[in-house]
């Protein structure tokens, strides 16, 4: 199984280091967690934080598949997401893109509270 673009320099290093040890082990191919529209979410957590000065995570404490996950702002919750994985494992957040961008900035400039 080939994996494509495993040395594509436009996708960050850890990305392509996976696909690399996923060709290696025979593995389907791999997606980064993404929203349900396929934006991937480290597009969007990277421009809000770089944006907002802030530190965005997703988390699951004490979680079973396919229990929602945690979204916090500066290690705050702010909200909860839900979760699947697609038929090759990788993680698909239930939410678009756009939505949760649009969610994220109003906790960040007040108008979530």
């Amino acid at each position: 199984m080939t994996q494509p673009d495993a040395d594509d320099p436009s996708k960050p290093e850890w990305w392509r280091k996976n696909e690399r040890l996923r060709e290696q082990m025979n593995l389907p191919p791999y997606e980064p967690p993404r929203f349900e529209d396929g934006t991937p979410t480290f597009r969007v957590t990277d421009e809000l934080e770089a944006e907002y000065d802030c530190t965005i995570r997703f988390m699951g404490k004490n979680t079973s598949y396919p229990d929602s996950f945690l979204v916090t702002l500066d290690g705050t919750p702010v909200m909860r997401v839900g979760r699947h994985r697609d038929d090759n494992a990788n993680t698909v957040y239930e939410m678009s893109a756009a939505a949760f961008r649009e969610q994220l900035e109003a906790k960040l400039t007040g108008g979530g509270e």
